[in-house]
This record gives structure tokens, sequence and C-alpha cells, in this order.
């Protein structure tokens, strides 16, 4: 019988604390300032280097009734296998030399700049956790959008008949090892990022080809992925307006109150990403409309929105001028 790790439930910055990397919970604080995905998803180890091999289960087996002296039949579930890569984001942080030095702080200089790489690293992985493609770009993961990319069961639409380029999406995620998580190579004892000194370096002026310049560079490193695990792990309502009437507002609401009981079952930490402009509208309708919409603090001390206990994220990855979705 496996036996169930609690770091399975840990996200990327609760694992970084107890990694033996004293740079990954910096990193991923860092990060997470500008991807608040790395807040709630679970990272979990890779089963496979680099992938990570899954079973998505579609169905339960079940039991049956039987009466004394009669035996019950076979059954089994449903399930699909996937495989789900890692991709890797990279980025090299080169500060003058005599800058630094003239500063008066050379040290506060570098974490500065590494500071600003790691938020703009953030932005990027965060739009890739949502936008990203894999067809167009091999390098690249497959993001939710792009896993649900038309309506359905788990892609549903807020607008009937929606036209034309100035629609946001929500996404509704169970966060947890059974349903949607994050993962990082297999082995790795940083949660799959790293912060490399270079030390001093002579590098080529990037605005003359001709000249040379003394740097300090730092090699910043980040490798992910992301899994989900059951079908009904995510839910995506699509082709929200970013002005809505006092009306529809309160239905946003109850649509999204609604999906939240369509959640993976038995997952505890169900959360709300949604950008800045549709936030405003969900807090707007939650005083209009008296629903308890109140922030509270999260285990990182950080100011977060929650309401019928479904915590609301802001994930300003997440584009107010969507195309709308057929």
């Amino acid at each position: 019988m496996a036996i169930k790790n609690i770091v399975d439930q840990m996200t990327a910055l609760e694992v970084a604390r107890r990694s033996s990397s004293p740079d990954a919970f910096t990193i991923i604080e860092t990060m997470a300032q500008s991807n608040t995905m790395l807040y709630e998803l679970p990272a979990m180890e890779a089963n496979d280097g680099a992938v990570h091999t899954s079973l998505k289960r579609l169905s339960y087996p079940g039991g049956e009734h039987r009466m004394y002296n009669q035996g019950v039949g076979k059954k089994s579930g449903q399930t699909v296998p996937q495989r789900d890569h890692i991709t890797m984001l990279e980025a090299f942080s080169d500060v003058d030399v005599a800058l630094a030095q003239h500063s008066g702080n050379p040290h506060a200089l570098y974490n500065s700049e590494a500071s600003a790489f790691l938020i703009g690293m953030g932005l990027d992985q965060a739009g890739e956790m949502i936008y990203g493609n894999n067809d167009n770009n091999p390098a690249e993961i497959n993001g939710l959008a792009r896993r649900y990319p038309k309506l359905g069961d788990h892609c549903v639409s807020f607008v009937e008949n929606p036209a034309g380029g100035e629609f946001t999406s929500a996404y509704l995620i169970a966060a947890g090892s059974n349903a949607c998580h994050m993962i990082y190579p297999k082995g790795s004892k940083s949660v799959g990022v790293s912060r490399e000194d270079l030390g001093v370096l002579r590098v080529q002026d990037p605005n003359d080809a001709a000249k040379m310049l003394m740097v300090h560079s730092d090699h910043f490193k980040a490798e992910y992925g992301i899994v989900v695990a059951h079908p009904d792990a995510v839910i995506r309502i699509c082709n929200i307006p970013l002005k809505l009437t006092p009306a529809q507002r309160v239905e946003l609401l109850e649509l999204i109150l609604r999906y939240q009981k369509r959640l993976t079952k038995g997952v505890v930490n169900a959360v709300l990403f949604v950008n800045e402009d549709l936030l405003y509208q969900i807090e707007r309708a939650g005083r209009e409309a008296q629903y308890v919409v109140h922030p509270e603090t999260d285990p990182w001390g950080k100011p977060v929105s929650n309401i019928n206990g479904l915590r609301i994220r802001q994930q300003d990855a997440i584009l107010s001028a969507e195309e709308a979705v057929a």
C-alpha cells in the first residue's frame, strides 16, 4: 500500500522552505509576487525525470449490493494515461561592476537587480501557465487556456453568443495532488529553482559589439510543469465582459458558486484565479448583493479575498482582451 507523503500537499513555497537550498524559498517567494499560483498549487517531484506520468481518473468503480451466498461481479474505474513535461525558464542578470562599486552597497544593488529579474520571470511563468502553447513553441508547456480552448463541461461561457475580443476568464481550481498541481524535476533539491553567482565576467557591450565591459553576473533558472490529474480539477468560466451591470455581477457570483460545487471532491483547497479587473467586479458584486466577501490573510501573511470558503487570487497574467471562446 502506498504511503502518502505530506509533501504531496505542500505548495512550492512550503517545499522550498524545507529544502536544503537556502535560495529556493527566496526565489519562489519573489516570483510569487507576480505569479500567485505559486501560493496555492502543490508542488510535486516529477516521477520520470523531466516528465510526469499520471492517470487522469474519469470514473470510479463503485460497489455492488449482494445477498448472502451470492457473489459480486468485477468492476473497474476508467482512467486515461497522460504525460506532462517540465519547461525551463532562465535568465542572466548582468550588473556593471563599476556601477555597483560606486553605488556604495554593491551587494544591495545585485540583490535589487536579482529581485527585478525574478519578478519578471514570475510574470513569464504566470503567462505560460495560463496561455502556454506547446504546439506553437515546443519549449513551453500547455497552459490552462490551451487545455480548455472551447466550450464544454469544463469551459463554460458567461454570456450567450459572445462576439469580439474584450473578454476575460476566471479559473476555478481544485488544488491537490490528485487534482491540479505543479511539478519540478525528479531529484531536484531546490524545487526546480536556482540562482548561480557566476562572479565577475567580461561580456560584450550590448550596444556595440566591438566593445567589452566587466559585469557581475547571476544565472537564474526555474523548471516546472503543471498537471491536471482529474477532469473536475479545473473549470474555466470564459467570455466575461469587463463592464458588468449589477444584475450581471450577481449572476457571475452565482455561476462561480454553482461551479465551485463541481470541483474535484475531497480537495479542501479550492481557489478562484482572476485578474485585477474581474476581482474588482466580484468584490463590488459582493457589496451590492450582500454576499460575505471579505479579506483575510493566507499562511504567508498576504491579503486575499474569500467568498463562501473560496479563496480568490489576483492573477494578472489572465488577459482582459481575450477573444470570444466559441
